[in-house]
């Protein structure tokens, strides 16, 4: 998509606006200045948000405002970011900190932040011994539930035998169960996700550096490629090993024509470049998947990047971007992993950071 089509929708990107909701009160009708917003939307971790609030301080009074009765730490908050009367959800989520601060010259005020609903995850740890012949994907639709969260959820494939959440957040037992998937885990709004990543979908935006793409700051790093993952472990039961492997070319969401990491290390250093790992295993497929994911990992840090334009609410983790104008081997289709969103009294900005798996 052209960005011509994003200024349609929103009036040329003419006056930046935002709403916040709290319990579902739009502060603005609650006589609340917001002086700057952030949301920081990402891949790993919570998503969090950062608003300044301008005219917390009753000057006659000599007393703050709102810390108990709107900013109360628990409280849930919605965000939603735009131009003119268009506005697109950024972050619904929880209350967690209220700032004050006093300053030396000027007025004093609140900074107020937070994390999305998946923050909730993180609190406690647990130990639980899920069901035999259980999937990953199984696991994270039963916590999405318990957290009253609609799900997104693709099916995983392996059953396994033994599943234990041993003294881990529901939050980080997900995180864990992603990771030996190759699959994304995030909270975005009121919906669970737990997928393969994205990468290999249509770019939802294209920009071109000296026109809509301010900055861009790409970087190609060999350093944590390999050309091919062995991973090995035991099958109790049949009494043999298991072996599983991943090479070259076996990397998701790669581009036609250009190189991955996998290609590039082993060129460069005249023969193929092996990490073997030893795992507990209960199946070839387990291992083939453990493999598969482990390479993967490392494919896709060949490239990093981070960029700047102007405030685009649709830009977000885990949707692809295309960037034209920066020559013949970083003008391409990279997959975002993390965007900040800005609005202050200077305008509207989003910045982003990409990764990339060829070159």
């Amino acid at each position: 998509m052209d960005l011509s089509v994003l200024e349609k929708k929103y009036h040329n990107f003419y006056a930046p606006a935002f709403e916040v909701s709290i319990e579902g009160e739009n502060l603005f009708r609650m006589g609340v200045e917001i002086s700057s917003v952030t949301v920081d939307n990402t891949l790993e971790g919570a998503d969090s948000f950062t608003l300044l609030i301008s005219n917390s301080y009753d000057i006659t009074m000599r007393e703050l405002k709102w810390m108990d009765s709107i900013f109360e730490p628990g409280k849930n908050i919605e965000i939603k970011i735009g131009y003119t009367d268009k506005f697109n959800t950024l972050l619904v989520g929880l209350v967690t900190s209220v700032r004050a601060s006093f300053p030396a010259s000027g007025m004093p005020f609140l900074e107020v932040t937070g994390f999305d609903l998946s923050h909730k995850m993180m609190k406690g740890r647990q130990s639980y011994p899920w069901p035999a012949n259980i999937k990953d994907n199984e696991i994270a639709g039963k916590i999405a539930s318990k957290y009253s969260l609609g799900s997104s959820i693709e099916d995983t494939k392996v059953k396994y035998p033994d599943v234990k959440q041993d003294q881990e957040s529901d939050f980080e037992f997900l995180t864990r169960l992603a990771q030996r998937n190759h699959f994304e885990f995030f909270v975005f709004g009121r919906t669970l996700y737990f997928r393969a990543p994205a990468n290999d979908e249509d770019p939802i935006l294209s920009l071109e550096w000296g026109k809509t793409l301010i900055s861009f700051s790409p970087e190609m790093d060999l350093t944590d490629q390999v050309s091919e993952v062995e991973v090995r472990g035991w099958d109790v039961t049949a009494k043999k090993e298991i072996v599983g492997t991943a090479r070259k070319g076996d990397e998701q969401g790669t581009d036609s024509g250009r190189k991955t990491g996998g290609e590039l290390v082993q060129n460069a250093y005249n023969n193929k470049v092996v990490e073997h790992i030893r795992l507990p295993l209960f199946s070839q497929e387990e291992a083939d998947r453990m493999a598969r994911a482990i390479l993967n990992r490392h494919a896709e840090g060949l490239v990093k990047g981070t960029g700047q334009t102007i405030g685009i609410p649709e830009l977000l983790a885990g949707k692809n971007i295309e960037l034209k104008g920066l020559g013949k081997k970083f003008s391409k289709t990279y997959y975002i992993e993390s965007t900040s969103h800005v609005i202050n009294g200077s305008g509207y900005q989003t910045t982003f950071n990409v990764k990339e798996n060829t070159i």
